[in-house]
Formats: structure tokens, sequence, C-alpha cells
């Protein structure tokens, strides 16, 4: 009896030191440097100009300009009234799907040019015809892509969850295809300025950082017109005039601090505020089909301190730290180690913990896709500075390319024998995840110009 005394004193003493804990724990709050960090997410953007968002949103499908603003004001107004998805899946019904596609493929039409691979100018010199009827049946959506040209920012107004809308990027892609077909076909001032172009609505979506995933479409955008434009620069005489929008595509300075910041910000923006009002909404729910207590999750997980904790690692891409290594053209990294879970402040949130580190690495490869567009549009600005030059382009010429144009860490790779100028990557993947070459390179200009009396 007396043992039997010893264990419920024992165990109730335990509980009250679990409780202390507990409590101790929940009252720290976040520290000094997550609560700057959640203040700099929290803070909204400055934006100013135009907004193209409902521009972007509706441009797979033919929804005249007066109304696309209506028709995106409504799926906002449907998806926040919608309870956020447990589980990955419909839950609500978009008014877009009342107005008819845009990008509506058919059998036999040629594939779309990939905007990471070379070799445009070679598929639609192959099958022309069929790439002019597909393009003449895109020509719509083709012009709606021009017209966002004119807006100055993309802000999503969506409510940042995990299962936030997205905007149709995927036809941003399809401009490529045209500007290569025009120039195959004898347009060439209209090719040449449509890849410059090309190269600009990268830039812009960038310089938005209104997501991640833009930002990255952004650069993907960069890299592929920007290889097209080499490409076709390689086929003409230096002294071929460039449009106007080739100054605007390449003119320094490149903004990649801000870009890279902006891009940052926009994606820790979209995770805590899915951690603040999704995630405990779904445990609630699931909590709730275990016949357990609702309140029973909140002993485990604090949304507001879950958000702080995961705040540093994004806001960490605008500091003094970042800066450095940007002005250096080092990888971006972040040497500040992972904060431990076998803490005090985990002990009211171990969920919160766990899913405020779960994403933890997986940034640095983005950054350095941004990293690779600023080196891809050095490397191009450095072309056509070259290109300009009276004399020949070789490593003389290089090395008086002015300092803006010249990285501290990456050299631009000149091969005057293969004819091509290039940098080293720091992002090698591919998009499918498998290794691609650790250098980008393009053709030099007119290194592949055909002489005068060859056959077309």
């Amino acid at each position: 009896m007396r043992a039997l005394k010893w264990i419920v004193a024992l165990a109730v003493a335990a509980a009250l030191f679990a409780a202390a804990v507990w409590a101790a724990s929940r009252a720290m709050g976040p520290t000094a440097a997550e609560r700057e960090a959640l203040a700099l997410l929290d803070a909204p953007p400055a934006v100013s100009g135009r907004d193209g968002f409902a521009a972007l949103y509706t441009l797979r499908h033919d929804v005249p300009e007066p109304e696309q603003a209506g028709v995106l004001a409504e799926d906002v107004r449907r998806f926040a009234a919608a309870p956020p998805a447990a589980d990955p899946g419909p839950v609500w019904t978009s008014a877009l799907q009342d107005w008819p596609g845009l990008d509506v493929a058919r059998q036999g039409d040629p594939d779309w040019c990939p905007l990471r691979q070379p070799g445009c100018l070679e598929r639609v010199r192959a099958a022309p015809q069929a790439y002019a009827q597909m393009l003449e049946r895109h020509a719509a959506l083709l012009e709606r892509i021009e017209a966002l040209d004119a807006r100055d920012h993309f802000q999503n107004p969506f409510p940042a969850r995990f299962d936030t809308p997205l905007p149709a990027y995927q036809p941003l892609t399809r401009p490529l295809t045209r500007d290569a077909w025009r120039f195959a076909s004898g347009d060439v001032d209209a090719g040449l300025a449509g890849a410059c172009a090309g190269v600009a609505r990268g830039r812009r979506l960038i310089a938005a950082g209104d997501s991640l995933i833009g930002s990255m479409i952004g650069a993907a955008l960069v890299e592929g017109h920007a290889t097209l434009l080499a490409e076709m620069l390689a086929e003409l005489p230096r002294g071929h005039a460039l449009p106007a929008q080739c100054q605007a595509a390449f003119e320094l300075p490149f903004p990649l601090e801000q870009g890279v910041c902006r891009a940052m910000l926009a994606e820790g923006r979209y995770a805590t505020g899915a951690m603040r009002d999704q995630i405990g909404a779904v445990a609630t729910v699931q909590a709730q089909e275990r016949n357990l207590p609702a309140w029973s999750m909140r002993l485990l997980f604090d949304p507001e301190r879950t958000a702080a904790r995961g705040a540093p690692k994004f806001a960490w891409y605008c500091g003094e730290q970042a800066r450095a290594q940007i002005a250096q053209d080092l990888p971006l990294h972040d040497p500040t180690p992972p904060p431990s879970r076998w803490t005090l402040a985990c002990a009211s949130n171990p969920v919160g913990c766990i899913l405020a580190d779960i994403a933890a690495p997986a940034y640095h490869g983005y950054a350095a896709r941004l990293q690779d567009v600023d080196a891809r549009l050095r490397a191009m600005a450095a072309l056509l500075r070259l290109r300009a030059g009276e004399g020949a382009i070789d490593s003389a010429a290089l090395a008086g390319l002015p300092a803006p144009l010249q990285s501290p860490s990456r050299p631009l790779l000149l091969d005057v024998d293969a004819g091509t100028l290039g940098i080293t990557l720091f992002q090698p993947l591919r998009d499918d995840g498998t290794v691609r070459d650790r250098a980008w390179t393009v053709p030099l200009p007119a290194s592949r110009l055909q002489p005068a009396d060859a056959s077309p």
C-alpha cells in the first residue's frame, strides 16, 4: 500500500512537472530573431503600377478583359468559402470552367519548344507548315500573353493555403515557338524582338516576386528566350541592328538581390499563411474524426509559434549574409544551424517544430536558379557587347568588358574554336531531377552564318 502511494505521488509529480514545462514553454513566445523575421513576412509587399494577376489567372480561357477581374473575384470568394482540404483534391469549382479554353491541343500538333533545351529553330524548320497552323489557332492566346507586358506586377489575392490556386503559367512558354517560327520564316526582326521580349517577361516575373513558382517560371523564360536569341544572332551578321526590345531585356543592373529576397518572402508568406490557417483547421477535423476533443491538438501544435519558427529561413535571403554572397557571386547558403527540436520552445509545440523544419534545406536550389538567371543575363549582355565591337571576339575582347559584366567567382567561358560563350551553373538539375551540364553555353554571334552563295 505504501508503494502504491509512492507510485501515485510520483505520477502526480510527473504530471505537474510536465504541465509546468508545457506552461513555461507556451509562455516563452518567439525569439527576437523569429519575431523580426515574421514581421518581415507579414509586411505587405511594396507594389506600384498596374496589377496583371487577373489577366494572368484567366490566361488559358477566352475571358474578355473587362470580365477578368470579376472572374478572379468570384473565384477568390468561392475558394475562401471552401473549407481547407485535408487531402489533395478539388473542394470547390472555379468560375473559369464557364469560359472556353484558348490553349487547346489537336491530334497531330507538333511539340511546343521546351524552354530549357536549345534547338527551337531546328524544330520549326523541320515542320514549318504544321507549326504555322498551330500558331494560327493559338493567335488569341499569344496576343493575351503579349498584353501581360503592359502590367507591372502580379499579386495573388487568394488566401494563403497549401491548395491556393495558381495562375496559368504554362502558356507563357508558347511565344518561344512563335518567335523561332517567325525568324525561320524570314521575319527576322519580329523573331528577334519576340525573343528579347520573352527575356524581359521572365525578368518581370522574377522582379514581381509574387510566388516562388512564378519566379522559377521567370527563370525558365529567361533561359529559353536568351538561348533562342543567341541562336538567332549566330545566323546573322554582327552588323544586323537589334530591335529596341533587346536593350530593355538586358539593361543593367540585374536586380538579383531584390528578386531573390522577394521570391523567398513570397514563399514564406504562403507557408506561414497555410501554417496559421490550414494546418490547425485540418488537424482539428482529424482529431474529431478520431473522437478526440478539439482542444487536444492545441496542446501539441501552436500555429503562430510554428510560423515564427519557420520565418527566419525565408527572411535570411534578405539579410546581410545573403547580400554579401550575392555580391561575390557565391552560391547562396545559410550557414545558420537548424534550431534543435530538443528545446523548451518545442515542449508545447512538438508537431509545429517538426512541420517547420521539414522543408528547411529545400530552398537553396531555388535560390541557385535565380543566381543562374543573373549569370545568364550577364553572359548575354556581354555577348551583345562583344557583338557590337569592331574586332574579333577573343580573350582580349573578353578581358576588356566592363566590371558589371564580370563575376568575381564565375568568369565567362569563351571557346573560340567551338564558337561558344558560357557560364558555370550553380543549379545543374533539370526539372525532372536529372543532372544537366555544369555550364550553360550559347553560340557566338555570326558563328553559324551561312556563306552568301550557300543554298537555302
